[in-house]
């Protein structure tokens, strides 16, 4: 059923037919302009008034398309809005006093950690140790060392002359086929190649065993930060000191508390030096 919006005109209509009318044409009993009436009511209405002389007699409006001009589509308001509900009040306060007291505590407590309890189910979970220190330079880093330092090895073997010592060792690696001539001091290809790997091995496990124990580091010391727990207690309370009147004029104590304060200080150093001088 389409609403429309009652105008002047549908509403002088309607105006014009009796009461008892109404009840027999299934009109609306109370109609006010910019209320609703739909179509149909407003087909009868103009039926009615067509075939009644009276209507025509009173020159009130009885086409169709006449009561149509002006009108829109009836639009009902908006619900009201749904008082909330005991649980969720509840819950709100609980939600506000939480956040007020994580505020007030980080206000006391910078390095305060909240709940893990209280905090969002939702909210992503913040990031570890490792998560923030393992960052793709520094894997860069480590694979570049490693690298470096096995091409390093290979070229220092192949440039430079090896020592007697590993000489001889190699010597038994390599067979009789040993050229005491060349500069890696008979060693072979091969063994070149796996003396590197094995120096960037070495490398690579003395960066990862210093990587872990950096973290390793890091992680205690953040849980040294956490255990500690911040106490305050109240020492002394000193009630704030009446103005004094000395001679007729009114002092003003600068400062509170035991010794004063800074102002206090800096006004007694100036008017000892301030006498000094006079004198």
């Amino acid at each position: 059923m389409v609403l429309l919006v009652a105008t002047e005109r549908i509403h002088a209509a309607w105006d014009a037919v009796p009461v008892s009318r109404r009840r027999e044409l299934d009109l609306p009993a109370e109609l006010d302009v910019q209320g609703p009436i739909s179509h149909e009511q407003l087909l009868r209405l103009s039926r009615t008034l067509r075939h009644d002389a009276s209507s025509h007699a009173a020159g009130s409006v009885t086409v169709l398309s006449a009561l149509l001009r002006g009108t829109t589509v009836y639009v009902p308001p908006p619900p009201k809005k749904p008082e909330p509900t005991p649980e969720y009040l509840a819950s709100k306060a609980r939600l506000q006093a939480a956040a007020d007291q994580a505020a007030y505590q980080r206000l006391l407590n910078p390095t305060h950690t909240p709940d893990p309890s209280s905090a969002d189910p939702h909210a992503s979970e913040a990031p570890t140790a490792t998560e923030e220190t393992l960052t793709p330079s520094l894997v860069l880093n480590i694979f570049l060392s490693v690298i470096v330092t096995g091409f390093s090895v290979y070229w220092a073997l192949s440039k430079f002359m090896m020592p007697d010592i590993l000489a001889r060792r190699f010597a038994s690696w390599t067979g009789p086929r040993m050229d005491a001539a060349s500069p890696a001091g008979g060693a072979s290809d091969a063994v070149r190649v796996l003396v590197s790997l094995f120096a960037a091995l070495a490398v690579a496990v003395a960066e990862a065993f210093l990587y872990a124990a950096y973290l390793g580091k890091v992680e205690r010391a953040k849980a040294k930060e956490r255990r500690v727990k911040e106490r305050k207690s109240v020492v002394e309370t000193v009630p704030d000191a009446p103005a004094q009147s000395v001679d007729q004029e009114e002092e003003t104590i600068w400062g509170k508390g035991v010794n004063g304060g800074m102002r206090r200080r800096v006004r007694e150093k100036w008017e000892r030096e301030k006498e000094q001088d006079v004198q």
